[in-house]
C-alpha cells in the first residue's frame, strides 16, 4: 500500500490541523439548525456534508464495520478524505523546556508550511447525524496521495487520534482504499 517514506511523520496537534483546514466554512452562512452545523449534517446521506469539504480534498478510503446492528443502531460506511492545511512554523525545539531556545525561535520570522490532514465523515448513531472529524495529520508529504498512503498505513497499524480507532478497529471491517 505504501512505499516507506521516512521523512513523513505525525503532526503534533491534530486539532490545529483540522481547524486550519476547515476554518473557511465558518466564513459561510451558518446552516439552519434543522440541517446541522458546519461539521454536522442531519441529512440521510453524507453528501451534504461532503459538499462543504475543502476544495483540494480527495476521497481516499471507505470503511464498513463487520457488525450486525443492534436495535436502534444503523451501520453506515465511514468516508475518509485528505486535504492540505497551511500553518506557521518556527522550527522544531530539541528541548520543550528550554525557554531560551523558544524565545530565539519566536524572534525569527516563521516559515509558512503546507501539510496534510486525514479526516472522516461518519454516521453518529447516538445523535442520528453525519459528522466530520479529524483522524490524523502528517508533515512532509509531497502530495495528497503520498500523505494518504502514509496516514492510512499509520492508522491501520498504530491507530489514529480518534480515541475509538486503535490499531484493532480496522480489523473489524472492510477498508477500501481508493486510488
Amino acid at each position: 500500500m505504501v512505499k516507506e517514506t521516512s521523512q513523513i511523520k505525525r503532526f503534533y496537534c491534530i486539532e490545529d490541523a483540522f481547524f486550519s483546514a476547515i476554518s473557511f466554512v465558518f466564513e459561510q452562512e451558518r446552516p439552519k439548525e434543522k440541517d446541522g452545523d458546519y461539521n454536522i449534517s442531519f441529512f440521510h446521506d453524507h453528501s451534504k456534508l461532503e459538499s462543504s469539504n475543502p476544495a483540494d480534498t480527495i476521497e481516499v478510503a471507505t470503511f464498513l464495520k463487520n457488525k450486525k446492528p443492534t436495535t436502534n443502531e444503523t451501520i453506515k460506511k465511514e468516508y475518509y478524505y485528505v486535504c492540505e492545511f497551511k500553518w506557521e512554523s518556527y522550527g522544531e525545539r530539541k528541548d520543550s523546556f528550554d525557554f531560551d531556545e523558544e524565545k530565539k525561535m519566536r524572534e525569527r520570522p516563521p516559515t509558512f508550511r503546507t501539510d496534510h490532514l486525514l479526516f472522516m465523515i461518519y454516521w453518529e448513531d447516538d445523535f442520528n447525524c453525519w459528522q466530520r472529524v479529524h483522524v490524523l495529520a502528517c508533515l512532509n508529504a509531497t502530495s495528497h496521495q503520498e500523505a494518504a498512503d502514509w496516514m492510512l498505513k499509520e492508522i491501520t497499524t498504530k491507530g489514529s487520534d480518534v480515541p475509538e480507532h486503535g490499531p484493532e478497529y480496522f480489523k473489524n471491517g472492510t477498508l477500501e482504499v481508493i486510488k
